[in-house]
């Protein structure tokens, strides 16, 4: 357990490195180049993350699985890398011909202009970034090492060149820099420690849970990614920028407990692999603890002060953003519990099928509502639309989890968990009625909230 401890620490330190950076010049860019400019990044992003992910397929949940099951056999862990990586330069090579082909027939989208190019860097470089061999040897000292020095050249460069509204792109190569430098940095630490040869490859190995826990990613990102794209289709780029700038900070809270997922997957496909399941079940109840006490805090204080929240990391112009902010905020709890069903349980049970049925489901219910609310809601019918796909996500996951192993979704512990959360309510309610000063409300409530936690934390926690 004291791995765990030391591998969650550093992939939370990670997590923090990769999303609280952006959220640091965020209030700088978001004045610079405005709401539409922010709009314009994220959609021509959001679009080239879901080319990734077509290129990715499951190979991130596949490579950390296999990788951790082969790590003490040199031999065989140079063949699994080999293989896989063969085979995400396959689909890489075929995405990135189809996606040039559609830009070519689609005069919008060349009206984004070098914004386009640059994208396609961040998904070439992505072939090369293997974070996946890395996360499967458990290796989070180097990860969270190498990513903390990018991430601060990224500041740095972010306030030295992006001066004016007409710096979009400028900014958005400093971004596609990031995974340009992790990608060097992992390609050529490999060499120390793998012996690999691509004339060897064979993926036909990995064919079959590469496609279907990609399906899987790929139905996910309809509802976490295509969203915002699509509104900015339905309705017009400033409420797209609405929608990015309110899921900013749900993105860092939930990136920081997905940590606890991504340093479990490795260790629960050994402990799956080996036939330990009283270790399986003991894991997966201390992971529904953790969620539970960070998540309740985190919700409580973002549904009171998102507005201050929101005027003081974007400005004025970002009002739209506070309810669907609002909206957003209580997924963490949904795809939380999600997360621990689906990526410490059911990827390394193989339950490949059931997930891929879930993510159906799920973006069958997206389409439907989406016609429905966003034309109406616009972001905030994007982010109730989001909220209802990944419930019934989590629905599907959790029967699977009770039929497979016998594990029940704890609704008692999170009642309990409700109940203790009634106090931040009340302080809260207290602060924001009276304290006028934003920064002062925010930094005081914090204060209470991390006092309290504390409390919890010691007195019936006990984590």
């Amino acid at each position: 357990m004291a791995s765990i401890k030391r591998n969650l620490l550093y992939s939370t330190l990670l997590t923090m490195s990769t999303y609280l950076v952006p959220l640091i010049v965020f209030p700088y860019i978001s004045r610079v180049l405005g709401v539409e400019g922010i709009g314009t990044i994220d959609t021509v992003d959001y679009m080239m993350d879901y080319c990734i992910l077509f290129s990715m397929m499951g190979l991130t949940t596949v490579g950390v699985r296999e990788i951790a099951k082969n790590k003490d056999n040199p031999e065989s862990l140079g063949q699994t890398f080999t293989d896989l990586f063969a085979l995400n330069l396959c689909s890489t090579l075929l995405i990135a011909v189809v996606f040039i082909a559609i830009v070519c027939l689609s005069p919008h989208l060349q009206s984004y202009g070098v914004l386009i190019p640059i994208g396609l860097l961040k998904l070439t470089a992505n072939l090369f970034w293997i974070e996946w061999l890395y996360t499967g040897l458990e290796d989070f000292r180097y990860i969270t090492i190498r990513s903390i020095i990018l991430r601060t050249c990224f500041i740095i460069g972010v306030f030295l060149f992006v001066r004016s509204h007409t710096d979009v792109a400028t900014y958005y190569m400093l971004f596609v820099g990031i995974t340009v430098g992790n990608a060097f940095c992992n390609w050529m630490h490999k060499r120390s420690f793998l012996h690999w040869d691509l004339r060897k490859a064979d993926i036909r190995r990995f064919l079959v849970p590469f496609f279907m826990l990609g399906l899987f990613a790929m139905l996910s990102a309809v509802y976490a990614k295509l969203s915002l794209p699509v509104l900015s289709f339905l309705t017009d780029d400033r409420e797209a920028g609405n929608y990015a700038t309110a899921t900013r900070v749900y993105q860092v809270i939930i990136a920081l407990v997905s940590t606890l997922t991504g340093v479990m997957i490795p260790r629960m496909s050994v402990l799956v692999k080996e036939g330990r399941f009283d270790k399986v079940r003991q894991y997966t109840e201390t992971s529904f603890t953790l969620l539970f006490f960070f998540a309740f805090p985190l919700i409580c204080f973002v549904e009171f002060f998102a507005p201050d929240i929101i005027h003081l990391f974007a400005g004025n112009g970002f009002d739209g953003a506070i309810l669907p902010m609002r909206i957003v905020m209580l997924q963490l709890l949904v795809i939380g519990s999600e997360k621990i069903l689906v990526l410490q349980l059911l990827i390394p049970l193989r339950k490949d099928r059931t997930i891929v049925k879930a993510g159906i489901a799920a973006v069958v219910a997206w389409a439907i509502l989406t016609i429905l609310l966003v034309p109406r809601l616009h972001s905030v019918g994007t982010g109730l639309v989001w909220l209802a796909a990944e419930t019934i996500v989590l629905v599907i996951a959790a029967i699977e989890v009770r039929r497979s192993l016998g594990i029940r979704f704890p609704i008692r512990q999170l009642l309990m968990s409700t109940i203790y959360a009634i106090p931040y309510l009340l302080m809260g309610w207290l602060v924001l009625n009276t304290v006028e000063q934003q920064v002062t409300r925010l930094l005081l409530s914090g204060v209470l909230f991390a006092i309290y936690a504390l409390l919890l934390k010691t007195k019936v926690y006990r984590i």
